[in-house]
């Protein structure tokens, strides 16, 4: 129960933090430069910040292909594997409704905006990919600086993919309940959550032919 609660928790502040620095961006500068920065910004943040927190507790994954790439690992087993996913998901949403709550919008929008294409699919898949080889390499390496690295690797691919990296299947869920420039409408949401699941296991088996030891 700890570990749903946390994983929960610190979804729910992920997705209240994508989406609320976006709104209070667009509410003051319209959607800038400047606040596209400290969206990328906050969004690295928060995430450093929730797995120092909640990384002794679950793991701090608060991204279902995270923990899909944890279960192919061998470190949770499928029952687990689910309980993340619900928790990260159910988090997502409540995320949503506060970030519209906070900002005058109605508790819950559904999305219309569309993100498709060849380059933006691909630029979620490199972020994808690039966030879960990265934790997994890191975790080997050097633990206690994986949500440094997680943090400061977000910050950079929301500001250089074309995706502006979701980089997350629960991300992509919660998106979908915001009328945000940020938001993500549902038919684009399935393709996004598909492709951030098989970037995630490709990272794993990238990551772990990395470690594997040469004879």
């Amino acid at each position: 129960m700890k570990k749903f609660i946390a994983e929960f928790i610190g979804s729910t502040f992920l997705i209240a933090t994508i989406l609320g620095t976006n709104l209070l961006a667009v509410s003051i500068n319209g959607d800038s430069s400047a606040g596209h920065l400290a969206h990328a910004l906050s969004i690295g943040s928060i995430l450093a910040v929730m797995i120092i927190i909640f990384g002794p507790i679950s793991g701090g994954h608060f991204n279902p292909a995270v923990t899909i790439s944890f279960l192919a690992k061998g470190d949770i087993n499928v029952s687990q594997c689910i309980q993340y996913i619900i928790a990260q998901s159910l988090g997502a949403i409540l995320g949503a409704i506060l970030a519209n709550t906070m900002y005058g919008y109605d508790l819950i929008s559904i999305s219309s905006v569309t993100r498709s294409g060849g380059g933006i699919l691909l630029g979620e898949l490199i972020a994808t990919f690039g966030l879960v080889l990265l934790i997994h390499l890191t975790l080997k390496f050097k633990e206690e600086a994986v949500p440094y690295a997680v943090g400061l690797f977000i910050f950079a691919a929301v500001s250089f993919t074309s995706s502006t990296a979701f980089a997350n299947p629960a991300v992509s869920l919660g998106r979908i309940f915001s009328s945000a420039p940020a938001s993500i409408a549902i038919s684009s949401a399935i393709i996004f959550i598909v492709v951030q699941i098989i970037a995630g296991l490709i990272a794993f088996y990238v990551a772990r032919f990395l470690l594997e030891k040469e004879n």
